[in-house]
């Protein structure tokens, strides 16, 4: 029952959230992205061990640009130590809020580009990524309530790579005012 009325007190924080919603927007390629952060869903292994791969080769092409990973492990897969920060649906106080090192940090920062892989649409995921003043949002959900710019449409049967490897594509379609061609 007490489950019950934090996830009621997240759902109410999160449609607050995105209605107050105030960020500064800004569209941004990889190119143009000084600071990339990725929100995932961690609760499988396989996800995480593509995002571990990702990491690694976004920081060995991208060495000049900030990556933050945070990672959400639902309390039924808990994870010992990862490569990660990480937060579970623990982390949710009694105001709707999440609360924790890890979320605070990942919060604080104001990347240029967000990239959310929540597949199983859960609320924790959800309320980090409407938290976060990221200029540009990117997610795989289109349930409201949300704020992302861009939703990048990934059927149940596909994981995050899909994800990653769609999103880089419509992020390569994007060309930034200052270097538009004139008419």
């Amino acid at each position: 029952m007490l489950d019950r009325l934090r996830m009621a007190l997240l759902r109410r924080s999160l449609r607050q959230l995105v209605e107050r919603s105030k960020r500064r927007r800004r569209p941004h390629t990889f190119e143009t992205a000084r600071s990339v952060a990725l929100l995932f869903d961690a609760s499988e292994e396989e996800t995480r061990k593509i995002v571990a791969l990702w990491a690694e080769g976004f920081i060995e092409r991208e060495h000049r640009k900030r990556l933050h990973v945070l990672a959400f492990v639902d309390d039924a897969h808990t994870v010992g130590q990862s490569r990660f920060p990480q937060f579970t649906a623990q982390n949710l106080g009694w105001r709707g809020q999440l609360e924790g090192p890890s979320v605070e940090h990942f919060l604080a920062e104001t990347p240029d580009l967000l990239l959310c892989f929540n597949p199983r649409q859960l609320l924790p995921v959800q309320w980090v990524a409407a938290a976060s003043k990221a200029t540009m949002k990117i997610g795989n959900t289109n349930e409201p309530p949300h704020d992302f710019d861009l939703v990048v449409e990934t059927p149940p049967n596909k994981d995050i790579q899909f994800f990653l490897r769609e999103a880089t594509h419509y992020l390569s379609k994007i060309v930034p005012v200052h270097h538009e061609q004139p008419a």
